[in-house]
């Protein structure tokens, strides 16, 4: 009996809901985040993929801002990065991946090597922090999966690659709002004009939009949208 009562209390522990925001420009937004999440006591995790890390490394970046740094492509470091989440009495209730918007003009100009780097930080991580997520939010039938994206002009040609991985994390995202809508997952794909961190009336409106897209009711849920600054 006697055993069987830390487990009871843990059990009886209230789980807290943390947002995880996944990119390697996000410091600006997560800290927006940080602050916004204060008012609602929400933990904010920023994950930044290192393809170079064996092993989870955290840090507390501030007050409500926990940086970690993973490989986004090794299933066993996410799968740890969620468990260390859970340890920690926390649950992704919102998640945002921000994909690798730095291209160059010309694709073509890129090595064989760069575009698989590219890749990796934009379709490939995005497959992978959506098993995750949407894995461990479908235990409570209920959180926010949202995919950034960049708006193309309609007749540039210059950046075809960059384009193609735009639109394949948006067919993803189209994908799993129709599988998983009904199971309580809100999956939205949000396309940005353009993405410059340092712009802080760009990243206050991403910010704001999606905390609005995370508190929309279920019966009002957007799926895509465009934000104009």
């Amino acid at each position: 009996m006697s055993k069987l009562l830390p487990q009871w209390f843990k059990s009886k522990q209230k789980v807290q809901a943390c947002v995880v925001i996944v990119g390697n420009d996000v410091q600006a937004l997560s800290q927006l985040f940080a602050e916004q999440a204060q008012y609602d006591n929400m933990p904010v995790y920023q994950l930044q993929h290192d393809a170079t890390q064996t092993q989870l490394q955290i840090e507390a970046q501030a007050e409500g801002l926990i940086g970690v740094r993973l490989n986004l492509l090794d299933a066993a470091a996410l799968k740890s990065c969620m468990q260390h989440i859970q340890t920690a009495g926390h649950f992704v209730d919102l998640c945002i991946f921000q994909p690798d918007f730095v291209f160059p003009e010309n694709s073509h100009a890129l090595s064989a090597a760069q575009l698989e780097f590219h890749w990796q930080n934009t379709g490939l991580s995005a497959v992978s922090i959506a098993q995750v997520v949407i894995r461990q939010m479908l235990s409570k039938q209920q959180g926010t999966l949202i995919f950034l994206g960049q708006q193309q002009p309609v007749q540039s040609e210059q950046d075809l690659f960059g384009q193609s991985l735009s639109a394949s994390i948006r067919a993803l995202a189209q994908s799993l709002a129709r599988e998983f809508h009904p199971k309580g997952i809100h999956v939205v794909y949000c396309a940005l004009p353009h993405w410059q961190s340092a712009n802080r009336e760009l990243m206050q409106s991403l910010q704001q939009t999606c905390w609005h897209l995370y508190q929309q009711p279920n019966s009002t849920w957007s799926q895509e949208l465009r934000l104009g600054v």
